[in-house]
């Protein structure tokens, strides 16, 4: 077997092994970034084997198997909530297979850079975009591109570090074949994941999309998505589709295209999406209720729009406002999301926030502590103002309660205060962890939209859904007990996606 340059000359096929680390979460959710690597790499290498380990919906038996295979590379993908998975998972490989290399890859590499070496010493990885810069490795390996011409990658050299220079984003992202969906256990998953579009246009401050996409928003035709849109519900049956973009509705006329050729074909789907919702209009609006969107979620994140203009979030509260009523009229149901920890928050910002959200038409609201990441002014911004209580961003999402700063403006038990005003109406939770009871409902949700006709299964779905919420939901976040009038109030806000 070989190390780094190998023997692949010897054996007919490469194989290669994925890994998405996530068998603790909340959703099942396809790693769409992992089937664009491998649907990419066999364009320029048909003679490449994948298979694909998804540790949140594998059994115990597909997970030895995949273990037991003879890889010639692993990748891991990387997210900063479940990098100590991400350890075990590479610890193991190394005990098992201690002459396979390991490619890292993911977003929270991109964040981190070289320290992701420290916890978990690969022999590569992968910051940016990973299509390209995985392709190339799969031909180091094979002895034909030296490493120190592949932009985008890390890798060791004489025990050192080194990071080759950034890869070039590809401009048409229409040039990517679809996600490899057949390594998946599509069964598995309540909903389809489409990526319609990459990165983003703004810079709000607490955001590090912009480093991982260089502050560049590229898009997908319209045409295309549907085409895949097509191509799942023919080979993987109907369900619910979210698309997973920073911002959905970025380019208006896009958005109007997209909906146009859902409704020109007749396809019938229930979708939903983030948006931007101070562009939104009533139009636009009333073309995705129709084209079958029933849901979207907003980052709101602040009531005050002092703390808007300082956060760079490019709108004003009373633009929030007029957005949500366009969704609401529409028949959209609308998430709004908040957090606490912004640049001039304090508590007395919460408290507005809080009761904004009390008196709008949202139908969900939650609110989150604040995560600062590196390469954000957010994180500069603790670093000359604040107290950092810990500085490793994959430790934040164990911390109770999650408070990983402070600023003279806004203490820690303030912090502590605002937390508990959230809950109290319900509307804080700092937990994501996996739920029997939430994939249930989930699986039986996608299961009569598979069954049933289109009209009666939509309708079933969201009545599904908003009692799923209502019942289920104030016990799961165990919201402090009041009165029985506050938990009925309560009820009617606490809905979201199934």
């Amino acid at each position: 077997m070989y190390t780094l340059v190998g023997n692949h000359k010897n054996r007919h096929t490469l194989k290669v092994g994925l890994i998405f680390p996530n068998k603790d979460r909340k959703d099942k959710t396809i790693h769409v970034g992992l089937g664009y690597i491998a649907s990419y790499a066999r364009l320029q290498h048909p003679d490449i084997e994948f298979s694909l380990l998804d540790t949140r919906v594998a059994t115990k038996k597909e997970i030895r198997k995949f273990y037991q295979t003879d890889f010639d590379l692993f990748g891991i993908t990387v997210l900063s909530p479940v990098y100590h998975e991400v350890i075990e998972v590479f610890e193991l490989i190394r005990s098992i297979k201690p002459n396979t290399p390991i490619c890292l890859g993911g977003a929270y590499v991109t964040t981190i850079m070289e320290e992701v070496f420290e916890d978990t010493p690969a022999d590569f990885a992968i910051y940016g975009e990973g299509e390209i810069t995985f392709s190339h490795l799969i031909s180091y390996l094979k002895g034909k591109v030296p490493i120190e011409k592949i932009n985008g990658i890390m890798h060791k050299k004489g025990g050192a570090v080194i990071t080759n220079p950034p890869r070039e984003q590809i401009k048409d992202l229409d040039s990517i074949p679809y996600p490899a969906y057949e390594l998946y256990k599509m069964d598995r998953y309540p909903m389809h994941r489409i990526v319609t579009s990459r990165g983003c246009p703004y810079k709000c401050v607490f955001c590090n999309s912009s480093s991982i996409w260089l502050g560049k928003w590229r898009k997908r035709e319209p045409e295309k998505v549907v085409e895949e849109i097509e191509y799942l519900l023919k080979n993987y049956k109907k369900k619910t589709f979210f698309f997973n973009d920073n911002s959905f509705n970025v380019d208006l006329k896009r958005v109007e295209r997209f909906c146009e050729i859902i409704l020109d074909k007749k396809l019938k789907f229930l979708w939903t999406t983030p948006v931007r919702v101070e562009i939104i209009n009533k139009e636009i609006a009333q073309l995705m209720k129709k084209s079958g969107c029933y849901n979207v979620g907003i980052g709101i994140e602040s009531a005050n729009n002092s703390i808007l203009k300082t956060i760079q979030k490019k709108n004003t509260i009373e633009a929030v406002q007029n957005g949500i009523r366009i969704f609401k009229e529409a028949g959209i149901e609308v998430l709004g999301q908040f957090v606490i920890g912004s640049p001039g928050n304090t508590l007395e910002t919460v408290t507005e926030s809080i009761e904004f959200a009390k008196k709008s038409e949202l139908d969900f609201v939650m609110f989150y502590s604040i995560l600062p990441f590196k390469t954000t002014a957010q994180w500069d911004y603790v670093l000359k103002e604040g107290k950092f209580y810990n500085k490793k961003i994959h430790e934040y999402h164990t911390m109770k309660p999650r408070i990983v700063f402070e600023t003279p403006d806004f203490s820690y038990s303030d912090r502590l205060k605002a937390i508990d005003l959230a809950k109290q109406e319900g509307y804080y939770s700092d937990s994501n962890d996996r739920s029997k009871i939430f994939d249930l409902g989930k699986d039986i949700a996608t299961r009569v939209q598979q069954i049933l006709p289109d009209k009666i299964s939509r309708n079933i779905y969201m009545i599904m859904k908003n009692a799923y919420r209502k019942k289920i939901w104030n016990d799961k976040l165990r919201l402090p007990t009041r009165n029985k009038k506050h938990r009925a109030e309560s009820a009617k806000i606490e809905r979201h996606n199934i």
